[in-house]
């Protein structure tokens, strides 16, 4: 009796949301307190939470005029790289004490993609599965003060407002996405498996418009232009970067190659189109989730700037291709790879002899990813020859 007890308590959404609001509220916390002790290069020191401290500022420099794609050392590490509009969200954490703020920012993102697999399509108990299968993931994202569970919330619910034909919404979700990171915007070919195709188009196109003005409510029109011009100017300068945890990266350090990006992107990109050739498939549920999957996936292992915590999206399309799809001994094997190689590969669980020697050089959180990659895909095509 007690047994089934603790299965139920754990099988509860709420049990999940707690513990999901404790993860985002502990490591808030956590990293507010540490101070400013955080050394990336050099003797500057910076906060645990700098994500944070890049994103809050960029809602100052866009007030005063300030160039919003240059080095600010002074206050914090890195370029600000998301979109002028995007730091006009910041307005709403900016002004709150810091340990504040950061608390409510990780909520945000915990809570966006709590609810976003909560209300996904298939429902219970799947997404229970989920939300647990992407938990260790969510905490490395969370650790970092990071955009990408608010993306992975935001793209599922995407899908779902497709599924239901709420293709506004949708559109809202999928140009929001854009302007935080770009290649957020490849999910917008899931329009191809719905009617109303036209009407998604002109939603995407109100939606761009509003949301690209936003930041009109606090600089000139010209001041925009600028900002435009210069984030336009970083995305293209900023795609000759390193390699990170992509597949090209993969390549680079197992078998030496060093050019070819560009082609293993055009590839990767024909692939993902590929199955919108079977229109005949287009009525399957499992289909449609398959090649979302694949995208979330996709927008992970070919983006040359993967780092660690972009991967909860790449795993929470693992999580709704897992937890949606027949179990057989290729996907557990797969499953299994992915949950030990791709998520507890940063952690304590390994010496951080063989994390520093092994899995970081060679790129090896990406790899259970792309072979879940190319297995999904392989299964979309064959699903797709079938007449039936």
């Amino acid at each position: 009796m007690k047994r089934e007890r603790i299965i139920v308590f754990f099988s509860k959404q709420r049990t999940v949301l707690v513990l999901y609001v404790l993860l985002a509220t502990a490591l808030s916390l956590s990293n507010f307190n540490k101070g400013q002790t955080k050394v990336f290069s050099g003797d500057s020191k910076y906060t645990f939470y700098n994500n944070y401290v890049i994103f809050k500022h960029s809602f100052f420099h866009l007030q005063q005029g300030k160039d919003l794609y240059v080095l600010f050392p002074e206050i914090q590490w890195d370029l600000y790289k998301y979109s002028p509009s995007f730091s006009v969200v910041m307005v709403v954490f900016a002004f709150l004490p810091d340990w504040l703020a950061l608390l409510l920012w990780n909520l945000l993102n915990v809570l966006i993609l709590f609810y976003g697999i909560r209300y996904f399509i298939k429902g219970p108990p799947h997404t229970i599965f989920m939300l647990w299968f992407i938990f260790n993931e969510l905490f490395t994202s969370v650790l970092n003060s990071q955009s990408n569970p608010m993306i992975a919330g935001m793209l599922v619910a995407a899908f779902t407002f497709f599924e239901k034909d709420k293709v506004h919404w949708a559109a809202l979700l999928i140009v929001s996405t854009f302007y935080i990171k770009v290649f957020g915007i490849l999910a917008a070919l899931l329009f191809l498996f719905y009617p109303n195709k036209w009407r998604f188009v002109l939603w995407c196109g109100i939606w761009t418009m509003v949301i690209g003005l936003l930041p009109l409510l606090f600089t000139s029109t010209n001041g925009l232009v600028f900002q435009y011009q210069n984030w336009l100017r970083l995305l293209s300068e900023d795609h000759s970067g390193s390699l990170g945890y992509s597949f090209m990266g993969v390549l680079q350090t197992w078998f030496g190659l060093k050019s070819g990006k560009d082609i293993l992107v055009i590839i990767g990109l024909i692939v993902t189109v590929l199955p919108f050739v079977f229109t005949h498939k287009f009525n399957n549920l499992q289909y449609r989730i398959n090649w979302f999957a694949s995208l979330l996936i996709w927008l992970v292992i070919f983006n040359h700037k993967a780092e660690s915590p972009t991967f909860i999206i790449a795993f929470t399309g693992i999580a709704l291709w897992l937890f949606t799809t027949p179990l057989n001994r290729t996907v557990i094997v797969l499953a299994v790879l992915a949950f030990v190689f791709t998520s507890l590969a940063p952690t304590d669980i390994f010496p951080a002899s063989i994390r520093h020697s092994f899995f970081e050089p060679y790129a090896i959180k990406a790899v259970p990813c792309i072979l879940i990659w190319l297995y999904l895909n392989f299964q979309l095509l064959k699903a797709g020859l079938k007449k039936s």
